[in-house]
Formats: C-alpha cells, sequence, structure tokens
C-alpha cells in the first residue's frame, strides 16, 4: 500500500500545527519572499467566498487537513495536505473540492492530479468520495483570440489550449454553471464561476476586491492560491517502514 495512516483532522491539530510552525520559521530563515500580488490576494478572498457559497448548501467541515505517510522505498514519509473545502456527510462519505482561480487551462490539469491523489489517499479510511473542481475563469483564452494570437507576426509555437479544448478532451468532466451545481453529483465536474459571478458573490464588499492585477510580476504564474497555503508538504524526517 502507498500510503499507509492516513488521518482526516482540523487546522487546529497540534502534530499540524507544529509541522506548519516548522515551515514556516524555515522559510523566513532561508528563503527571500516578495509581497504578494493583487492576483495572489484576490486568489485568497475567492477561496473565502465560494467557502461561503457552499454553505449553502451543507455545512462544511473543519476536518480539511489530510495527515498520511508516503512509502518511498522502504521508507514512510510523513506528509500533510490541505484541501480547500469538504462536505463530510457522514464519517465514511466526503465530497471534496478544489479551487482554481485562473487565467490557464493547465491549472484544471493540475486541479483533476490534485483530486485524483487526494481521493486516493482517503480511500483508503473512506468509502464514498465525491470532488469538484470549482474553477473561477479570470480571463481564459477564447477561439476568436487564439485566431488573433496565430495570426499575428511573431505567434506562438502552439495555440493556447481555451476551455472548449478543454471540454472536448474531457468529455466525461460536465463543465456547468454555478447555478446548475448539484451537490449529490457522484461524478467528476467543474463549476466555472466569471469574475462578475465573484462580485455578485461579494457583495457590498466587491469593491474592496484585489481585481487590479497591473502590479504582477512577468514570471506569475498560475493558479492563484493565497499566500500563506501549505499545499503538499512532508516533514523531512523519515520513519522505517513497518513491515510487521
Amino acid at each position: 500500500m502507498r500510503y499507509q495512516r492516513v488521518r482526516l483532522h482540523e487546522q487546529s491539530d497540534p502534530r499540524y500545527r507544529a509541522y506548519v510552525a516548522k515551515i514556516m520559521m524555515s522559510r523566513t530563515n532561508h528563503k527571500a519572499t516578495r509581497p504578494a500580488s493583487n492576483r495572489s490576494i484576490f486568489g485568497g478572498e475567492v477561496e473565502v467566498l465560494l467557502r461561503q457559497w457552499l454553505a449553502q448548501f451543507h455545512p462544511l467541515s473543519e476536518r480539511r487537513f489530510v495527515e498520511y505517510d508516503e512509502r518511498n522505498g522502504r521508507q514512510l514519509v510523513r506528509k500533510y495536505r490541505e484541501i480547500d473545502a469538504v462536505f463530510e456527510y457522514t464519517a465514511r462519505h466526503l465530497h471534496v473540492f478544489e479551487m482554481k482561480a485562473t487565467s490557464q487551462v493547465r491549472s484544471l490539469n493540475r486541479g483533476l492530479r490534485q483530486l485524483n491523489e487526494t481521493q486516493t489517499i482517503l480511500q483508503t479510511i473512506m468509502g464514498h468520495i465525491h470532488s469538484t473542481i470549482l474553477l473561477v475563469d479570470t480571463g481564459i483564452i477564447t477561439a476568436d483570440e487564439v485566431t488573433q494570437r496565430m495570426a499575428e507576426p511573431d505567434p506562438p509555437l502552439y495555440a493556447p489550449v481555451t476551455l472548449d479544448d478543454f471540454i472536448r478532451d474531457h468529455p466525461h468532466i460536465p463543465v456547468v454553471t454555478p447555478t446548475a451545481f448539484d451537490p449529490t453529483r457522484a461524478e467528476v465536474h467543474i463549476v466555472r464561476f466569471t469574475i462578475d459571478d465573484i462580485v455578485a458573490l461579494a457583495g457590498d464588499d466587491a469593491p474592496s476586491l484585489h481585481l487590479d492585477w497591473s502590479d504582477e510580476f512577468e514570471d506569475d504564474d498560475e493558479p492563484i492560491e493565497p499566500p500563506t497555503r501549505m499545499n503538499y508538504a512532508s516533514h523531512d524526517a523519515h520513519e522505517d517502514l513497518d513491515e510487521s
């Protein structure tokens, strides 16, 4: 078995808090940081708004942090994974959500890989797991824009991928609007939000959203994540594999 000792817990879990403190101290001492861009801050704002939106369908679980040991040769490596949002229907029935605020279709492929691995890990302790990507489309290129770009004097080597291309290549993954979201759907699907949808969710707080992205660096990449999020991190220490 690749994954062992899987445990779902809250952010307040003592072992997790000690681990995060260790990682943050390491980052502070050994890695130069730069101020978060408005686009990155917007990613954090999106997560808050989407969790509030999800809560109208079912209470969100605080147990959205996964601790597990992953086999690495003859050793087990302790790892942690944060899930963006979780519906905990029963002790053995979960619905997990991955949030992507992005202008790049490749972020959807990354999200699918993340969901698949999360499901694989949790299936060692759970009987039923539903999974959904909440996509905030911050400007994924359209077919007309691709045509214009490829007609430029110095076009890209390959045509940029559109959302329609993704849908064509993944016919088994429905892409629906927020009004068509059904939390009981068992198959993997994507709920696509526009910027206007996010502004509407923000309501009176919409003017405070960080929608001016002119401060972003040229090498900024997708997906947008809140600056403090801990993703797929592992301890440095290894444990001997228990062969019993």
